[in-house]
């Protein structure tokens, strides 16, 4: 019974409600637009981020073009670049694209130029498109109020309408070749000022000693696009002499922040583990620097 109070008295609000309302009474609903979503990506092969270190090197290259490609095109797109999520730092880099999809290439000393300053570590550079439809009505990739086009088009699978350039530290085999100064040497082997021999052994290793007895290199490998370094499980020596009981001695990172490359400052740094067949000494941790 109570059901069939509550259904109708929901029938009787929604019949109130046409009642009441007239279609004299309607706001008329504004015209819709028809929008053709741009599709901006990096094209593989090419500079995906730029090295602080070298800048001018950098030589990047996206495509513009459609993600529905057979919807009613644009009448024109232009590239436009953002700096460091500034939206009153908008710069036009390309206008009156008709054909899709186009590749561009964008080069570091390009970017210096049209920003009127040098790039440096964390300079950030996102590349969008100004939208003119077929009808005439223009769409910023970066306005000044508000979101780009519109909220959660960009949401879509497979969707990208801007891509981003980023300064970073990236990785120089090179830089892990020389002498380096200790910083920190908690295992103790080395007093800070002290300097030790680091050898580039390839693209992504490289390698260093302690002092132990007849010391084998420690290896130590750099994921070259998280800077992060790791070293798997190794033997570095037969132990300190005299009378080392323990037999030889063995050295593994741990999951740690503190394991990284920062090739800009020329420093490396890494949490060990220090083991023997008997069991750990611990964890401790060697910071070097380039001298």
């Amino acid at each position: 019974m109570k059901k069939i109070i509550f259904y109708s008295l929901s029938l009787f609000s929604v019949a109130a409600l046409f009642t009441a309302c007239r279609k004299e009474d309607n706001i008329k609903l504004p015209e819709l637009t028809r929008f053709p979503l741009p599709l901006v990506v990096k094209v593989a092969g090419s500079d995906q981020v730029i090295s602080a270190q070298n800048p001018d090197a950098f030589s990047g290259k996206f495509s513009v073009g459609l993600y529905f490609p057979n919807d009613v095109p644009p009448k024109k797109l232009d590239v436009v670049i953002m700096k460091n999520d500034d939206k009153g730092n908008v710069k036009l880099f390309k206008a009156d694209i008709t054909t899709f999809p186009t590749e561009l290439t964008i080069t570091g000393q390009q970017l210096a130029t049209l920003f009127n300053a040098p790039i440096v570590l964390g300079d950030k550079f996102d590349i969008g498109v100004d939208v003119t439809t077929s009808t005439g009505a223009k769409f910023e990739a970066f306005p000044a109020i508000g979101n780009s086009y519109a909220s959660g088009i960009a949401a879509q699978p497979g969707a990208s309408t801007f891509v981003r350039y980023e300064a970073v530290c990236q990785y120089d085999p090179a830089v892990y070749n020389g002498s380096f100064e200790v910083l920190t040497d908690e295992w103790g082997d080395y007093h800070a000022g002290d300097v030790v021999q680091i050898t580039m052994i390839d693209a992504t290793r490289f390698s260093f000693k302690y002092l132990a007895d007849d010391p084998v290199p420690i290896i130590v490998t750099v994921n070259p696009i998280t800077n992060a370094v790791t070293v798997n499980k190794q033997v570095y020596g037969i132990g300190y002499p005299p009378g080392w009981p323990y037999g030889d001695i063995s050295v593994e990172s741990v999951p740690s922040v503190e394991n990284f490359v920062a090739p800009c400052a020329g420093t490396f740094s890494v949490k060990l583990k220090h083991t023997v067949a008997a069991g750990s000494f611990g964890e401790y941790k060697i910071v070097l620097k380039k001298v």
